[in-house]
């Protein structure tokens, strides 16, 4: 059966993939696992830190804020926590993927990394997008609102 969204290889080997890596892009690789890596822990630490503010702020008494406060709390450290949550998870399989290359150097594995990248930065992107447009709107509403009290 013919499947026409994958890629043809000539039998000339003019574009062929063997399926091994170059020693130059495992090196790249490698330089860039360490980075990753580390930036994965913060966010996994940051996520530990907001999951025990989650706690105080829960356990904490109520003159901190009546219910609507911390309800707003509440889900304020839920959005933080999927903001570190899912970037770190998605770093850390970066950087496995990175390690499981290093050992194989097949372009299989090559893919999955850079698969698990790719999922990174599209959430990076998603939030830019997401909070660019929070940004927008709050200025919207600052000129809205500057413009009534001004024609008054």
């Amino acid at each position: 059966m013919d499947r026409p969204y994958v890629p043809h290889t000539s039998s000339s080997g003019a574009g062929e993939m063997s399926g091994r890596v170059t020693p130059q892009i495992i090196d790249i690789m490698l330089r860039t696992k360490g980075s990753v890596r580390f930036i994965a822990v913060m966010l996994f630490i940051n996520f530990g830190i907001t999951i025990i503010n989650l706690i105080v702020t829960m356990n904490a008494p109520s003159r901190f804020g009546g219910d609507a406060e911390r309800f707003g709390q509440f889900i304020g450290i839920g959005v933080a926590l999927l903001l570190y949550l899912y970037p770190a998870v998605k770093l850390n399989s970066y950087a496995s993927r990175i390690g499981a290359l290093l050992q194989s150097a097949r372009t299989g594995d090559l893919e999955a990394a850079l698969n698990e990248h790719r999922g990174f930065w599209r959430f990076v992107g998603i939030v830019t997008i997401v909070l660019v447009s929070i940004f927008v709107l709050f200025i919207f509403i600052g000129m809205v609102a500057a413009v009534s009290r001004s024609s008054f």
